[in-house]
């Protein structure tokens, strides 16, 4: 059976809001005027009420403010428990959800499909020699050490006897296009309804075209200044907020969202807008300018993080493809908006994932 609300009707509103105000104003100046009439609630009412509760609070040992205060508090307690739950579940599981589906219904067959972060069946069934045989597969496996800095000759030595390493390289290859795009959509009782589109590209970070594929996202909706922030977000208000991001080693483009569901329709339609633009080179020259110049500072800005040297490092190892910061910041450079637009021309939608807000029905 459906759940049904009832609602009052905006016009009874007004009215409650107009005419309670002005019905209060009368009854004081009506009171105002009878002398009699306010000696006798002053006295017969108020006073006695007073002497009452006076007596009752003596018998316990906290007096009003601090009841007041306690509620007061309890109460902020309570609304800021149910805050920091509410964003927990709008901002972390439900776009995990979202993102778990797009790529498994986008990779299906693939290793794109399977969960990083496992199931809860997949977990209960583990047992203790599967996880013996994992650590002994693991020690058992080449391996690649990196460290940032100078290292100690002993440090040095200890790494060199603890870990056999060995230069590891992986083969990848592009996700296929489908035929069909795969939706997965899902209703919950939520406040924001969550969208992920996955688009193929057909590149991978070892093509010449990633550079250019770089600089697409960036300006479609990585950059700090983008058309989907812009259109859809700005313009049109349409999303609370709209992004892309690049799944690089299988050449998957995502968009995400949060939106109403009534705005699905029209959201969807001028995300393909958006990149419609790009593969008809009709957007501003300055938002390119922005996507270079921020895809190089991010290059640059790398070489005071040790934590982002180590997982260059560790990518170029695994493509077997070793460029240097110099070369990566001319080859950013030499892309042109024609090679952008052809890029876009290759965008094909894999998938789209919706975790819609609204009722399921209940059976009885």
């Amino acid at each position: 059976m459906k759940k049904t609300q009832e609602t009052i009707s905006p016009a009874w509103r007004w009215l409650g809001v107009i005419t309670l105000p002005l019905a209060l104003v009368i009854l004081f100046q009506w009171l105002k005027g009878n002398q009699s009439l306010m000696t006798k609630w002053v006295f017969g009412v108020m006073a006695p009420t007073e002497q009452f509760l006076g007596r009752l609070w003596a018998v316990f040992p906290f007096s009003v403010a601090e009841l007041l205060t306690v509620l007061f508090l309890t109460g902020c307690l309570v609304w800021l428990i149910r805050a920091v739950v509410l964003v927990w579940r709008q901002k972390k599981l439900l776009p995990l959800l979202r993102r778990l589906a797009a790529l498994a219904a986008a990779g299906e067959g693939t290793s794109l499909a399977v969960p990083i972060s496992g199931t809860l069946e997949g977990l209960e069934s583990v047992t203790l020699d599967e996880v013996r045989h994992l650590w002994k597969t693991w020690l058992d496996m080449p391996k690649s050490l990196y460290a940032v800095g100078d290292l100690l000759p002993e440090m040095q030595r200890f790494l060199d006897g603890l870990l056999q390493t060995a230069p590891v390289c992986t083969p990848h290859s592009p996700l296929a296009p489908r035929e069909m795009p795969a939706v997965v959509r899902e209703v919950r009782d939520i406040a924001q309804t969550s969208l992920v589109q996955g688009y193929t590209t057909q590149i991978t970070l070892s093509d010449s075209e990633s550079a250019a594929l770089m600089v697409l996202s960036s300006i479609l909706g990585s950059g700090q200044k983008s058309l989907l922030f812009e259109e859809i977000r700005e313009r049109h208000s349409w999303c609370y907020s709209i992004s892309c991001s690049l799944i690089r080693f299988d050449g998957l483009l995502l968009v995400t969202a949060g939106t109403r569901a009534e705005y699905l329709e029209d959201l969807q339609s001028e995300i393909a807008r958006q990149i419609r633009r790009i593969a008809d080179d009709d957007y501003p020259q300055s938002l390119f300018d922005a996507a270079i110049l921020d895809l190089v500072d991010g290059i640059s800005a790398r070489r005071d993080f040790p934590r982002a040297l180590i997982e260059t490092a560790f990518q170029q190892d695994l493509l077997d493809l070793h460029r240097t910061d110099q070369e990566q910041i001319a080859r950013l450079r030499r892309v042109t908006r024609r090679d952008v637009q052809e890029t876009a021309q290759k965008l094909q939608l894999a998938v789209t994932s919706i975790v819609q807000e609204g009722e399921a029905d209940e059976q009885d």
